[in-house]
């Protein structure tokens, strides 16, 4: 958004907000190019915003939504690209209708200090939806919006495909690679950790689709078996790093799902328990 002019406000924490104002923001991406922005920088929201993306990981949500008061926020398009499912109980509890299903696709971005971003991948989409809050037309202006920046806007049918069409996946590369401590071509070829791999795509998908959304998992392994060999995720990063992690907005929120179903994931639930004990 910087780059095509517009305006934009990042709301950080008070050490954050000081280095981004000193230094900007450093992106190197192999989709965008590499350059430095330099947004607006305040520690608590201070304006009323047509769209207000959030962008913390779920582990520290609720101290950030600290900085957004609910009335500031009461006329902007909330759009939460968090990983996992149950923000969104959350985020409505205190904002209101406003806030839609999104996810971004499969991407590598790594945080090498808090304002330095390389993204790696050549590409970058999300996705979005919303369950009758927000008129489709709405999303579609949203779509293109977003759209001027290069980044690919896709508009689903319903919420739940919007975050099991991404959980699914993500659950299974962020629980291999992370009990393995290894990149996901390591999973994808070594027999026994492929074997985890299948399954978690297996376990999770019962559970989309006991959640509305028919999941291949086939699909979901073809998609899988074309990622970069060295790819990892931000949760195994964390893990590996000794960070609080996203292990239970992600997988514990399958798990959780699961259950509500009579649905079991042995295979999730061991991995979690192999992640746990080596944290």
């Amino acid at each position: 958004f910087f780059k095509n002019g517009i305006s934009v406000t990042c709301i950080a924490k008070e050490s954050t907000a000081e280095i981004i104002a000193q230094e900007g923001i450093r992106l190197q991406s192999a989709a965008f190019g590499d350059f430095v922005a330099w947004p607006n920088i305040v520690t608590s929201l201070d304006t009323k915003p047509d769209l207000l993306f959030i962008t913390t990981k779920a582990i520290t949500l609720p101290e950030a939504l600290k900085r957004v008061k609910p009335a500031n926020a009461a006329d902007a398009i909330i759009i939460p690209l968090l990983n996992g499912i149950e923000h969104m109980g959350l985020l409505r509890s205190i904002y209101g209708k406003n806030v839609i299903a999104a996810s971004i696709g499969s991407v590598e971005l790594k945080k090498n200090s808090v304002n330095h971003i390389v993204h790696s991948t050549p590409s970058a989409n999300i996705e979005l939806a919303s369950d009758g809050n927000i008129p489709k037309s709405v999303l579609e202006k949203i779509a293109d919006f977003i759209s001027v920046t290069g980044i690919r806007v896709k508009l689903l049918e319903s919420e739940a495909e919007v975050f099991w069409g991404k959980l699914v996946r993500l659950n299974a590369i962020a629980c291999t690679t992370s009990a393995a401590r290894q990149p996901v071509g390591f999973i994808r070829t070594d027999a026994s950790w492929r074997i985890s791999l299948v399954n978690c795509v297996k376990e999770a998908a019962a559970v989309a689709s006991a959640e509305g959304v028919k999941i291949d998992p086939d699909a979901v392994m073809a998609q899988i078996d074309v990622l970069p060999p060295g790819l990892g995720t931000s949760m195994q990063r964390d893990i590996i790093a000794g960070k609080h992690s996203e292990i239970d907005a992600i997988a514990g929120a399958v798990i959780r799902s699961g259950a509500r179903h009579g649905i079991l994931c042995p295979t999730i639930e061991g991995l979690v328990e192999k992640i746990n004990s080596n944290i």
